[in-house]
């Protein structure tokens, strides 16, 4: 996908809707092949409800990250989540949680830029939202 392309996903989350953060979800599974009943049910509730909507780049075999997004839609905060999801034993794996969260809408990525700037890394909305396309998203090693 060229830079143009990539570029007017980008500008759509300017003109976002209900409808077309669904439509965004319905390509995400697709482009992580992780369709879970729940997750997306989830999504759909927090996209009606107009709240900052996630999904995964984690499949079930990640138990503790593929289960944040259901937490994030239900509206609890990513400091919250990722709280609950790695306890102060392994606190340490909280930032690389970070790395499987994908926004579905600009509230979302807005969240999702506040919760890496608690860590001390930029990340900007623009890049969080290529995580969405196939051929836009970071590789993480």
């Amino acid at each position: 996908m060229d830079m143009n392309a990539c570029q007017k996903i980008v500008t759509d989350y300017l003109t976002e809707t209900p409808i077309s953060v669904r439509r965004r979800l319905i390509n995400l599974i697709d482009v992580y092949n992780n369709g879970d009943d729940d997750i997306r049910a989830s999504a759909i509730d927090a996209i009606a409800a107009e709240r900052a909507a996630y999904w995964t780049t984690s499949t079930n075999s990640a138990a503790r990250t593929v289960d944040l997004p259901l937490a994030l839609n239900g509206g609890v905060s990513i400091a919250t989540a990722l709280e609950q999801a790695f306890p102060a034993w392994c606190a340490d794996r909280r930032e690389a949680a970070l790395e499987t969260i994908v926004p579905l809408n600009s509230k979302a990525a807005i969240a999702l830029s506040g919760a890496y700037a608690r860590f001390g890394i930029w990340r900007d909305e623009e890049e969080l939202e290529m995580r969405a396309l196939p051929d836009c998203r970071k590789a993480v090693a």
